[in-house]
């Protein structure tokens, strides 16, 4: 049993350990997947949650305790705090809290001291500062979160008028908050810095082992409608190769030369190992929808998906020993000697791809290590106007919002701000889509919110605290819409505890300040300064079909290496997913009876089943080093469609000419 290929899952799991799988299998992320629903269960983050809920809920105790409401300041300072901590190394940590800590302390003395001098040297200072805020974005990811949580400590210190004594009482409430926080962030339950990538990897593999396990019971799909087919191709695809290389990018961020280089060098090979077994999963994919599989074909994915199984286990512990792989390459070795198919072809394609996995697992193979250097942090970008028109674009949006707020009178102003503060992207549809998420997440966590403040006494609201904190640490990189749901029940709690108002009215309150917010921060996105038209659908389906074109004609022909293969591949994956992702949002804006829109997604369910052939061909060509008869058809092809479509407007004309080539058999 020790060197069993289908070694049996522990009876009982730990509760951690199996929580972020359990709840949501594959099945229902691709569900969400496929209506632009995008969840990571696997990035579920239980420490951040805990040491958020200790950090929290000890300063509402302290501030009950102490009858002290002023002291929510703090408390909303630790939050913040644990929601600035960008995680890795601990340099880098303490580098962005003390940032956050010094800027936030500034920031709310300064513009708390203005509010209570008068309005219009509050609404100077406050666009001011928002406007300083926007523009670090350019200095990188986590210079990017530091300076969108110092706009939100600005635009709740505004809803704070204070005298210069009690401003400075108010920074200190906040400075203390901060280094509470960082203590508990800094010192309680270490976190392994390069744990983000693990749990990335490990999803990936998971992903692949069930996309394998799936091929068995494809034979009910050949006779399915042509939507139904489109659906269940493209989405496993589309997540597959988003999670590919959304994981190689996160791995390569890893330093080379720091102590997360050990991690860097299991992760990435591990990596390019999946996704050269994803070429298989791809031709193993299209030959189940063209015919029932033969059995040495699916004893050749049960092996390949218990060996991905095997590797998802291993890679979060840190357990990935060499050896643990082997008995997998050696079954897929063997049946890789049987006479030339595609399931021997497979067999021997994945077991190369494994055997090179423990090759660099065992250190033989520096060359698969990765020491191409990396920087450890986003990089900063020049000040360009796309990053000054979004810092004025949020200055603009910010003071609208306060305005409305003063004019209607409406409470808690300070809700309606950090709304446009969280919802105002650089894009357009990155707002629109946080925009959505925002105003769903809280609505829901609005009226949750408003049942507990009202049918729980005080007490229990206290209590409620620490869950509430945590949770929405948790779940910060899993869901944008269940983070802000946890997210407001917390802030409106907080609120009925400090202040006069319970119950319904808080949580009525923050569920109309968060909309008007959102639609605020949406209208300055399409209004002010908006970026320059998108590439269109057509635009896009013809780039996924150059791009698949390309990688057919190098698979079938062989004249490319296997580095501008792999290249061709990778591009034909990624085209093909921005341009579904635009049909799908397409289609969400109610343009599904557009005649052009039904085009594009035949062409892009066509692309998909040529990238099958693509595959499947490649693999033929490990052994057999003879163009493919297709090889000059799509050689033709490509030159003939790279001219037709080589002026920016032709894209929509020659839909129905790609729609025709795609249906001829080649």
């Amino acid at each position: 049993m020790k060197n069993s290929l289908f070694p049996p899952l522990p009876r009982k799991p730990r509760f951690l350990k199996a929580l972020a799988h359990s709840l949501t299998p594959s099945i229902v992320t691709h569900w969400l997947g496929a209506r632009a629903i995008a969840i990571a269960p696997e990035q579920i983050a239980i420490r951040e949650g805990l040491r958020a809920g200790v950090a929290v809920s000890t300063v509402m105790l302290v501030a009950r305790h102490l009858d002290m409401p002023l002291m929510a300041w703090s408390a909303f300072a630790a939050f913040w705090t644990c929601l600035a901590d960008p995680g890795g190394l601990l340099r880098r940590r303490i580098r962005a809290l003390t940032s956050f800590g010094l800027a936030g302390a500034f920031i709310t003395g300064t513009i708390s001291a203005l509010a209570g001098y008068s309005t219009a040297a509050a609404f100077v200072g406050l666009g001011l500062c928002v406007f300083l805020c926007g523009l670090a974005r350019a200095r990188g990811a986590a210079a990017t979160q530091v300076s969108v949580l110092a706009a939100i400590v600005a635009v709740v210190a505004i809803c704070y008028p204070q005298t210069p004594t009690g401003a400075v009482t108010l920074a200190a409430l906040f400075s203390l908050g901060v280094l509470w926080a960082m203590l508990i962030c800094l010192l309680a339950w270490p976190v392994d810095p390069s744990t983000p990538q693990k749990q990335a990897c490990a999803a990936l593999f998971r992903e692949q082992a069930s996309m394998a396990f799936r091929l068995l019971n494809l034979p009910h799909l050949q006779a399915a409608s042509l939507l139904t087919q489109q659906k269940e191709l493209s989405a496993w695809r589309r997540d597959i190769r988003h999670r590919i290389e959304q994981a190689r990018s996160s791995v390569e961020k890893l330093s080379s030369d720091a102590p997360l280089s050990p991690a860097r060098a299991t992760l990435l090979p591990a990596v390019e190992a999946a996704d050269r077994i994803f070429v298989a999963l791809i031709a193993f994919e299209h030959a189940a929808f063209s015919a029932p599989l033969p059995p040495q074909t699916t004893r050749v994915i049960r092996i390949t998906a218990a060996a991905l199984r095997r590797i998802a286990r291993d890679i979060p512990p840190g357990r990935h020993a060499p050896g643990s792989i082997g008995p997998y390459i050696r079954a897929l070795g063997r049946l890789g000697t049987h006479p030339q198919t595609l399931s021997t072809r497979a067999a021997a394609w994945n077991a190369a791809a494994l055997t090179d996995l423990q090759t660099a697992w065992l250190g033989k193979d520096q060359s698969l290590h990765g020491t191409t250097p990396s920087a450890l942090a986003t990089p900063s970008q020049p000040l360009s106007p796309i990053f000054i028109r979004h810092a004025a674009r949020l200055s603009v949006a910010v003071l609208a919002a306060f305005g409305m707020t003063l004019a209607f009178h409406l409470p808690y102003a300070y809700w309606a701000m950090m709304a446009v503060v969280v919802v105002t992207q650089p894009g357009r549809s990155t707002t629109l889509s946080r925009t959505i998420e925002r105003v769903a997440g809280s609505v829901a966590g609005g009226i949750l919110a408003a049942i507990a403040g009202t049918l729980c006494p005080k007490w229990l609201v206290l209590l409620l605290v620490f869950p509430l904190s945590a949770t929405t640490i948790a779940l910060r990189s899993v869901n944008y819409t269940l983070c802000v749901t946890f997210m407001t029940q917390l802030f409106v709690l907080v609120t009925d505890l400090v202040g006069s108002d319970t119950g319904w009215w808080l949580g009525f309150a923050r569920a109309e300040n968060n909309i008007i917010g959102s639609l605020v921060g949406m209208a300055a996105c399409l209004l002010l300064w908006p970026e320059k038209s998108t590439a269109s659908l057509p635009t896009l389906v013809s780039r996924a079909f150059l791009a698949n074109l390309r990688y057919a004609a190098l698979a079938t022909s062989g004249n490319g290496t296997r580095d501008e293969t792999e290249q061709a591949r990778r591009a034909a994956g990624t085209t093909s997913n921005r341009a579904e992702i635009l049909c799908q949002q397409t289609s969400l804006e109610g343009l599904r009876r557009s005649e052009n829109l039904k085009i594009c997604m035949e062409i892009l369910f066509h692309l998909r089943q040529q990238a099958g052939i693509a595959s499947t061909s490649w693999l033929e060509r490990t052994t057999d080093h003879t163009p493919a008869p297709t090889a000059q058809t799509y050689q033709t092809a490509l030159r003939h469609f790279s001219d037709l479509l080589s002026a920016p407007s032709a894209a929509g004309d020659h839909l129905r000419e790609m729609l025709l080539f795609l249906r001829r058999p080649h």
